[in-house]
């Protein structure tokens, strides 16, 4: 297996969003953005598969280490090997690739978000760094689109969380800030027990509302000279928000299972966008 075919099936197998969100990209820029993508996905999976907080903090320091052995030209591992030629393609700031890193250490050490605040941040770590690489690997020709991307990040990680809510909740973790939650006076028991009141119902709401605001805050910053580079974050943004439309329809079923759209229903919204 090629490392390009590693972050393949990683980040962007068949029926995916990525996948639907790259069909009209140039093949150099999808394999590019999917090694991205499955850094990402790499780095999450520290944090979330490994038990030992000691060995995932020794395994993100090594991934510190494999990115500046990308940047120098001798990556060890697929994904960085993938990686290598996109960063000199591309000139991909290796700052954002450690940011990417400090977003999920900054959540293997937090057991809770205290605010939105503090949660904004990590989502700008974890996914606004992220989508601010792929930007620039689409090109573009006005500074406004790195803040557009910034926001894009933000709004799909709001987005994850809500639709993972379920499985987060297995593992332990519930992202929704501490203080809106006692606001409306619902603890972490409630989401392990799936209680669906109407206080669970409105803080629901605001969070799909809020990852919404931030798509259409992103969709706001994207200068028009650069949408059509920019093609694969708009195919996305579309993807999710029609996911944040289906959990609207239904909030209480994102404590019980994980809401995703059927891989036709990708394919329509990425041909419309398109």
């Amino acid at each position: 297996m090629t490392p390009d075919d590693y972050c393949q099936d990683k980040a962007a197998p068949s029926g995916s969003s990525l996948y639907y969100s790259l069909l009209y990209q140039a093949p150099n820029q999808r394999q590019a953005i999917i090694a991205v993508h499955a850094f990402g996905l790499e780095i999450r999976e520290v944090v979330n598969d490994c038990r030992d907080d000691d060995i995932a903090l020794q395994t993100l320091q090594w991934w510190r280490t494999e990115i500046a052995r990308a940047y120098a030209g001798n990556a060890t591992h697929p994904v960085c090997l993938a990686l290598q030629p996109a960063i000199t393609a591309f000139d991909l700031p290796q700052v954002q690739f450690l940011q990417i890193i400090d977003g999920h250490e900054q959540d293997l050490r937090q057991a809770a978000y205290p605010s939105f605040a503090k949660l904004e941040t990590y989502c700008q770590h974890v996914a606004g760094a992220l989508q601010q690489l792929t930007a620039k690997i689409c090109g573009f020709q006005q500074h406004e689109t790195l803040d557009y991307a910034l926001r894009l990040g933000t709004a799909i990680q709001l987005s994850h969380i809500l639709r993972n809510i379920h499985s987060d909740t297995r593992h332990g973790k519930v992202y929704l800030p501490r203080d809106e939650m006692s606001q409306q006076g619902i603890s972490q028991k409630d989401f392990i027990q799936a209680r669906c009141g109407d206080n669970m119902q409105s803080l629901l709401a605001v969070y799909i509302a809020r990852a919404d605001d931030f798509f259409e805050q992103a969709l706001n910053l994207l200068p028009a000279q650069d949408r059509a580079a920019q093609r694969y974050g708009l195919i996305l943004c579309a993807i999710y928000r029609a996911m944040l439309n289906e959990l609207q329809k239904n909030r209480c079923r994102v404590l019980n299972e994980q809401i995703s759209l059927s891989p036709l229903h990708k394919l329509w919204i990425a041909w419309r966008t398109h």
